[in-house]
């Protein structure tokens, strides 16, 4: 993604790497750059955890000393960050761009940033959330014969998404005829709204490959 926009001559990466979660991503990290900065703190296991300040001090240094860097990427959602971006666009003159995670991401930090990317982007939000709307079809978490509503509101409370979130994942499936909510007769005329997918229009079109061949829903 960065790399079609921009020629990426350095990766700096910054962790406490004594924690337990982040103690096998050196050797990930290691095939695409070799300036790992580790900030753990020696003074102990309840000692300050110094990482913000130390990735600061280096992003000033590398905006004082380099004049030939003329876009700085910067990925965090902390507005703590704020300050040096607009020190980098203002004083410096030059681009910032900053990539945090949705809903985690300050607003001061958006709009001091030269660019802003909110990850997931709305596209990789909605594609995640009609896998997830699919898959509880297909392996019968939701039946067919329940409503488009009931359906929304499972998978947002299974998944802990926001209904919203599910809603425009659903509305994309139903605006291409993937999902469809019809209104049939059942025997003794009463009537019932039934959830009918396209699973071969899904597998041809590459969205969605069954996880099952028997299924609840038509």
């Amino acid at each position: 993604m960065i790399a079609q926009s921009v020629n990426l001559t350095e990766a700096f990466f910054f962790a406490d790497f004594s924690h337990k979660s982040l103690s096998d991503e050196i050797r990930r990290i290691r095939p695409f750059s070799n300036k790992i900065i580790d900030t753990r703190n020696t003074n102990g296991a309840t000692a300050k955890d110094y990482t913000d300040f130390i990735i600061l001090d280096n992003m000033y240094q590398k905006a004082i000393s380099s004049e030939e860097t003329d876009v700085y990427v910067l990925f965090t959602g902390d507005g703590h960050f704020s300050s040096v971006c607009s020190f980098i666009k203002n004083i410096r003159g030059k681009e910032i761009w900053v990539y945090g995670v949705r809903n985690s991401f300050s607003r001061q930090l958006q709009d001091t940033a030269s660019k802003s990317i909110i990850l997931p982007t709305q596209q990789q939000l909605t594609a995640h959330n009609v896998s997830l709307v699919l898959s509880s079809l297909d392996t019968g978490e939701v039946s067919g014969s329940a409503n488009l509503s009931k359906l929304i509101s499972s998978v947002a409370e299974k998944n802990r998404v926001r209904p919203e979130d599910v809603k425009t994942a659903a509305a994309e499936l139903t605006s291409k005829n993937y999902l469809t909510e019809r209104t049939v007769t059942m025997r003794g005329g009463t009537k019932r709204t039934l959830l009918f997918v396209d699973w071969d229009k899904l597998g041809d079109d590459g969205v969605y490959e069954r996880k099952k061949e028997a299924s609840s829903v038509n």
